[in-house]
């Protein structure tokens, strides 16, 4: 379905750690998996060791990905915020919210405006 390439040592340290695991139940705040949305073809999703853009780049997720475990999201307004939103401050919000993920046996954060339900 997708590709993982990782980039450092950390990494496939990460890897190895991942495997041994428990597995993690999704949550109510969520989908129990992700696929890629809005990445183009040419380009890849960049995961990465924190819930930030200055994080290290741990890896990097096809474009077309599917089936990556919700490992759960932060940065997202409470139900309660995003009533009281404009339309132009909930797309804004979007912008700002992280995911980890599970993706191949390793875990990573990655930005949430790229990411949609999986269904299958």
């Amino acid at each position: 379905l997708f590709a993982m390439r990782f980039h450092t040592p950390t990494s496939l340290l990460l890897l190895s750690a991942a495997s041994w695991a428990a597995p993690v139940a999704a949550t109510a705040d969520g989908p129990d998996y992700f696929a890629v949305t809005g990445v183009a073809e040419n380009d890849v999703l960049n995961m990465r060791a924190g819930p930030s853009a200055l994080a290290e780049k741990i890896g990097e997720i096809d474009h077309d990905a599917r089936r990556l475990q919700n490992l759960g999201c932060q940065g997202l307004p409470s139900f309660g915020e995003w009533e009281k939103m404009t339309e132009q401050q909930r797309l804004e919000s979007r912008k700002h919210y992280w995911c980890k993920v599970g993706v191949q046996g390793a875990e990573g954060w990655v930005a949430g405006r790229f990411l949609r339900e999986d269904g299958d």
